[in-house]
């Protein structure tokens, strides 16, 4: 260790303050490339969030929670409305959105379904949790189309 004649004190020496600098700006870069990491939305994914049950249990869900909106029955509205949302790493929805529109308060009640809608399961790539945007077709004025889910996940070869 040096050592300064005129103070007594020990000469830190530039080898430490290169490593101490280069340690804390590689710190930096990774917690900053971990959280890129974590903002990306996917739409294409190996697992794809699920509602809690299943797609019979979302078709139950909206069956049951879509209130049919009365300027709608007025106006004799049939049909569906698309919306869109990401479902977050912890299964909340964010970011949801009104894609084709049916007015007379359709879109409201559409949004007013998918913010009360409990919490999904998240989607996964490559075995960690991510965000996903999923796009959900609500029918107004005709019924959901009954659903029978034979098999659950991709099938496996071996080999």
């Amino acid at each position: 260790m040096h050592v300064n004649l005129y103070t007594r004190q020990p000469i830190v020496s530039k080898a430490c303050f290169l490593t101490i600098g280069l340690f804390l700006l590689s710190v930096a870069c990774f917690a900053q490339r971990l959280a890129e990491r974590d903002m990306n939305v996917y739409t294409v994914v190996e697992k794809q969030p699920e509602f809690p049950g299943g797609i019979g249990a979302l078709m139950e869900y909206l069956k049951t929670s879509v209130q049919y909106p009365p300027e709608a029955k007025k106006a004799k509205i049939k049909d569906r409305l698309f919306v869109s949302f990401i479902v977050e790493l912890d299964g909340s929805r964010t970011d949801i959105t009104v894609l084709k529109g049916l007015g007379y308060g359709c879109d409201e009640e559409a949004m007013r379904v998918v913010r009360a809608m409990p919490c999904w399961e998240p989607g996964s790539q490559s075995g960690r949790l991510i965000r996903v945007k999923y796009n959900l077709p609500i029918l107004f004025g005709t019924d959901y189309p009954k659903v029978k889910v034979r098999y659950r996940g991709l099938p496996t070869f071996a080999g």
